[in-house]
């Protein structure tokens, strides 16, 4: 059953990648003697449709990439300040926790020597 289910998936997958290839190759196909004015930097200039196509598909896969490294270091970012303030708790709290130690033992030592004291006394 599971390998009947993988296949079917295989191939809506396959059936689905030969459309979009169909229907680029549709849209390259009809649009291929159509020309525009637009170009930036090119005035009154005929230009292909399909450069003006493939140029805004380029900027927007680069504008993409772009976008989605900068998450990346914006994240790698937060993440690295989050350590940094981690390591600065724990170097706080070890430091609370020497003290703490120092204390406890300071109030051992004047116990002792409170108790050796009456000890000492008849």
């Amino acid at each position: 059953m599971a390998s009947g289910f993988r296949q079917f998936v295989v191939y809506t997958k396959v059936t689905a990648l030969f459309l979009v290839f169909a229907g680029v190759l549709l849209i390259v196909f009809m649009n291929r003697n159509y020309k525009t004015n637009f170009w930036p930097g090119a005035a009154g200039e005929q230009v292909a449709t399909l450069w003006l196509m493939g140029a805004t598909g380029v900027v927007s896969m680069i504008a993409f990439w772009v976008f989605s490294k900068t998450r990346r270091v914006l994240g790698e970012w937060a993440d690295l300040r989050k350590d940094e303030e981690h390591t600065a708790r724990q170097a706080e709290q070890e430091k609370i926790r020497q003290s703490l130690e120092e204390r406890e033992r300071r109030i051992d030592d004047k116990l002792r020597n409170a108790l050796g004291d009456e000890k000492s006394q008849p």
